[in-house]
């Protein structure tokens, strides 16, 4: 799987959806800070297209973990009550993550 994922997922149009987006932006910054810590270049994929406009390894690395934010993401919907402030629904159907979950997220 490519980049096209995080592509064509970043305009959620459902909060499930927008979660994950948030959760997948946070690991891929996790993700990045540890591979450069590394001394890796975070450009240079082995599955993913090397591009200078993307994170080519940071998506390869991202894949293994992915299963374990999905889970996070999910137990955590489905044991949350959410309100109408917990997401910014944009003018065009996007749906957004406020900050005051967002915040809960990253803590996941």
């Amino acid at each position: 799987m490519g980049r096209g994922r995080f592509a064509t997922n970043k305009h959620a149009t459902h909060p499930l959806n927008a979660m994950l987006n948030y959760a997948y932006a946070v690991l891929r910054s996790q993700v990045q800070i540890e591979a450069a810590a590394e001394g890796y270049d975070p450009r240079r994929g082995i599955m993913h297209h090397d591009r200078d406009d993307t994170q080519a390894l940071v998506y390869d690395l991202i894949e293994p973990r992915r299963p374990i934010a999905d889970a996070k993401v999910l137990n955590f919907a489905l044991k949350t009550p959410f309100t109408g402030a917990d997401f910014v629904i944009r003018e065009d159907g996007v749906c957004r993550v406020a900050p005051q979950l967002a915040r809960r997220i990253c803590s996941l």
